[in-house]
This record gives C-alpha cells, sequence and structure tokens, in this order.
C-alpha cells in the first residue's frame, strides 16, 4: 500500500479516513498481516499539504519506501497473502514471462522457492494525471539482491505501477503492473 497526499484538503481528509480503512480492511483479514500493517505508516498522513512538485515526489517517496518494506516482507514471510496487494486484473512480467490474474499469480508465488530479498535502491515517481487518464498512480522501481531457497544469490530489478482505487466506502492502493527481472552481469 502507498499514499500519495495530494495538495487538496479535502483529498488529504478523505484520504487519511480511507486510507484507516484500508488498513483494517487488509490487515485484519489476515492476522499474520496484521503485523506488518501495523507498520508507521499514519505518519505519512500528517503531512502537511504539498505546494510543488518537489514535494509530492518526496511523499511519494517516503510512502514507497514503507510499500517496499510491506512487499518484500509478505514476500519472504507471508506470500500466500501477496496477492491481496494485486489488482484483480493485474500483470505480473517475472524475467519476460507473463503472469495475469489474481488466481494465475498466486499459483506462481505459491511455486516459487522461499525467498530473502534485500533491496540495495528504491526510486519512486508519481506518474502524470495526463498519462492515466486522471488515475492517481505511482511508479516504484527497486534493485537488490535476492537468494531463492536452493539457488544462489542474484540481483534483480522490480517496478511496480500502483494505482489507487475507489471502493463505494474507501480508496486502496493495488499493484496493477509488476515488472520482475534478473539483472546479470554479462561476461
Amino acid at each position: 500500500m502507498l499514499l500519495i497526499l495530494l495538495g487538496k484538503t479535502s483529498i488529504n481528509k478523505r484520504l487519511k479516513n480511507l486510507f484507516s480503512q484500508v488498513l483494517n480492511s487488509v490487515c485484519l483479514k489476515d492476522r499474520e498481516l496484521h503485523t506488518v500493517c501495523q507498520q508507521p505508516l499514519l505518519s505519512l498522513l500528517q503531512a502537511p499539504q504539498v505546494h510543488d512538485f518537489k514535494t509530492y515526489v518526496d511523499q511519494a517517496c517516503r510512502a514507497a519506501e514503507e510499500f517496499v518494506n510491506i512487499y518484500y516482507e509478505t514476500m519472504d514471510k507471508r506470500r500466500r497473502a501477496l496477492t491481496r496487494l494485486y489488482l484483480d486484473k493485474a500483470t505480473l512480467i517475472w524475467n519476460g514471462n507473463a503472469v495475469s490474474g489474481q488466481e494465475a499469480l498466486n499459483e506462481f508465488f505459491e511455486m516459487l522457492p522461499s525467498s530473502e530479498f534485500q533491496v540495495n535502491v528504491l526510486d519512486c515517481q508519481p506518474v502524470h494525471e495526463q498519462a492515466t487518464q486522471s488515475q492517481t498512480t505511482v511508479l516504484v522501481v527497486t534493485c537488490g539482491t535476492v537468494k531463492f531457497d536452493g539457488n544462489k544469490q542474484r540481483y534483480f530489478n522490480q517496478n511496480f505501477l500502483l494505482t489507487a482505487q475507489a471502493t463505494s466506502n474507501s480508496t486502496v492502493w493495488k499493484i496493477a503492473s509488476d515488472c520482475f527481472r534478473f539483472q546479470d552481469w554479462a561476461n
């Protein structure tokens, strides 16, 4: 989950209320995930209004860091709950192989060996509304190392497109697109 605070008071108040509901709805459904969700994300809700693009980007990056912590901890320790972070029709590209939809994602994640991810680089930027038809979207890029059980440690790069999804009484952040690649050195 990722929270970007826009420079409009009404949006900030609505996001603050809805984000609390999101934490409760996602976290309370899975007791193991509940502990992960109790991280200090709510401090981001108290941020001042955004008056310039630099502040907007800075807030997006702080929130992206929280998202990345939740994502990789869930991937390493509670993988069965990972698909809750994805849209129903989300697409994962894993080293060039496409996996789409909740059921296929769940099957894919279950077949992966246990993992230990270490994120070394994180970057984030909001995607301009004109490019996403006014849909609030954030690009998150991570690089680091991963060791899957029975395999050597490898470098990876992963890109997420996160999008805000409005429901009847809340807004939730979901992964719309996820692209994972091993980064091997050329010989």
